[in-house]
């Protein structure tokens, strides 16, 4: 399967710069990725139904699972057998898309896509929400992120699909104790009661989940580098 579905999409790649670029862009870029789910959040947070204050436990404890899916994605990604990235693969023999180069994620493994494990989770948790919100970042994850870094030869599709499972399986178990312990520690009620202080952090939070979590990553590297 992985053969035939790269093999068809890369028929299309390097004839268009203007079309690869654009995928790039959507594949590189929080704009595209991130700043829909964040708008998600927002949306949902707001939006008012008989059951808000638990559609807002519900959206707290999916901000801790973001961040515990994308830890998941990362100790899965070391923990399984080092896998080349379609690029990288030279039995595969793909043309590559005019915005990616040779070198582009030399010596990443592939598999598990830890886009795919975040944007899985979130997909589930806004399900579990709404089901209409549910459904538009299932068709954002799969038209923006799990598309895109097919196309341009990051991932093979097993990579997308097993991401996308375990940020499933992540989201299914976590989010009834998760959301048990936000209700049980009184965050709504903080909310309520200083949404001046509230509102701010939660904006880092979901600053944090539209960019891959990628400053809070340096600035752990950065400390870690330090302290050794």
């Amino acid at each position: 399967m992985d053969e035939t579905v790269l093999n068809w999409l890369n028929v299309y790649a390097a004839q268009s710069e203007t079309f690869d670029r654009l995928v790039s862009f959507a594949a590189n870029n929080a704009l595209p990725k991130g700043v829909p789910v964040a708008m998600l959040f927002l949306f949902l947070w707001f939006l008012p139904r008989a059951d808000q204050a638990y559609a807002r436990v519900r959206l707290i404890a999916l901000v801790a699972i973001s961040f515990v899916a994308i830890a998941v994605g990362k100790a899965a990604a070391l923990s399984f057998p080092y896998r080349p990235r379609p690029l990288h693969n030279e039995a595969l023999d793909l043309e590559l898309p005019i915005s990616i180069g040779p070198q582009t994620l030399d010596g990443w493994s592939s598999f598990p896509s830890d886009h795919a494990v975040l944007y899985g989770a979130l997909a589930t948790g806004f399900w579990m929400v709404n089901r209409w919100a549910g459904l538009a970042a299932v068709l954002h994850a799969l038209l923006v992120i799990a598309f895109s870094r097919v196309y341009l030869t990051l991932h093979y599709p097993t990579d997308i699909l097993g991401g996308a499972a375990i940020g499933l399986v992540v989201c299914l178990v976590l989010m009834r104790p998760m959301a048990a312990l936000v209700q049980r520690v009184g965050v709504i009620d903080m909310a309520e009661r200083w949404p001046q202080y509230f509102h701010p952090l939660f904006f880092v939070m979901l600053f944090q989940i539209a960019t891959m979590f990628t400053s809070a990553r340096q600035l752990a590297k950065l400390i870690i580098e330090t302290v050794i």
